[in-house]
């Protein structure tokens, strides 16, 4: 359908006597982290394990910078689940938390994927490709049971030390490895003889300049084994008759690059990149809808709005102007969330 390596550097690194603030990333080699067993008693937590990779991302900085804040400030804003990938509110029967909205999203993906059926296929190993707070690694080890690898990439330290609290406090540190890892470089990630079952990639490359982007699937064919299936949720932007973006003005100027969302994409050159990647699209369709994407940004603010009466700062109040910005965005229909399903091709 289409719409119109080699083993990186694994160095120990010990969260016992050393600060989780994001490392700055200006092309240089980050600290390297392993995991370690808590001292009884003392509170700590898993670690994780830095991949080191002499490739840049200059843009890097701003995205770790956007997930700098506390969870406990991110869990006001977003709900328990921390969820940050939209949600499908179409049908419920009663009114939905962010975190109900977006767990029904991802099961309807799962559901366009054949992955919820008793004939779906058996997931030996799985790549959470961006994995945020760690909800959805909790929510994939509770859906593939039979799985008992599964990597999960990020490059905010933050959101890793949260991870793998999170993960930790629901005995998952047995079946779930946490890399602090660039997008780009999953080629590094350890075992590329064991290829990846399922991939999910939801709210991530939004984030990468084009470069990044197409280095990134291109890595990522090289690791997922034939057939395999990867998930992705993107956000897209109508493309003018040229296909590009030149027509696309935001309804409030972009004074600043809200939330690292600035490397805008449209659907035909985000698909194009796909296919010419070994990637087959199976499913690519607008989900959830223009409307529900509207509601959730509508829940998102006035959560803000209700936890911070005296405003706030930040990413927080970037996201609070994107809420409008984008909700403009989507009743002008110049711009939809994608639900992509991929499989690998055969050929490796």
């Amino acid at each position: 359908m289409t719409v119109n390596g080699a083993l990186g550097k694994l160095e120990p690194h010990d969260q016992r006597s050393e600060d989780l603030a994001p490392s700055r990333f200006s092309g240089g080699t980050l600290p390297v982290a392993t995991r370690y067993s808590p001292a009884p008693g003392s509170g700590g937590t898993a670690g994780y394990t830095v991949v080191d990779s002499p490739r840049t991302n200059p843009y890097r900085d701003k995205v770790v910078h956007t997930y700098d804040d506390s969870p406990e400030i991110w869990r006001r804003v977003l709900g328990d689940t921390c969820l940050f990938e939209w949600g499908v509110y179409e049908g419920a029967t009663r009114a939905l938390s962010l975190g109900e909205a977006g767990v029904r999203f991802f099961d309807r993906q799962l559901g366009l994927a054949g992955l919820l059926g008793a004939d779906r296929p058996r997931i030996g190993r799985m790549l959470d490709l961006g994995c945020g707070w760690g909800f959805l690694c909790y929510l994939l080890a509770r859906r593939f049971p039979e799985c008992l690898r599964i990597d999960a990439i990020n490059i905010s330290p933050r959101q890793l030390d949260y991870c793998a609290r999170y993960l930790s406090d629901h005995d998952l540190f047995d079946r779930v490895s946490l890399y602090l890892c660039d997008g780009q470089d999953v080629g590094l990630l350890p075992d590329p003889e064991q290829p990846y079952d399922l991939v999910i990639v939801r709210g991530v490359y939004t984030h990468f300049p084009n470069d990044v982007y197409e280095a990134s699937v291109s890595a990522l064919a090289e690791r997922v084994a034939p057939g395999g299936i990867v998930i992705i949720s993107d956000t897209l932007f109508r493309g003018d008759p040229t296909g590009g973006l030149d027509a696309y003005v935001s309804e409030i100027p972009d004074e600043v690059d809200r939330l690292a969302c600035g490397n805008r994409k449209t659907p035909e050159y985000f698909a194009g990149v796909l296919e010419a990647n070994s990637f087959e699209i199976r499913d690519m369709r607008v989900l959830p809808s223009n409307g529900d994407v509207a509601h959730w940004f509508g829940d998102v603010k006035a959560n803000i709005e209700r936890a911070f009466p005296e405003g706030v700062s930040g990413p927080v109040e970037e996201l609070r102007v994107m809420a409008d910005n984008m909700s403009a965005a989507l009743a002008k229909d110049q711009v939809s969330a994608y639900s992509i399903v991929l499989r690998r091709k055969g050929d490796r």
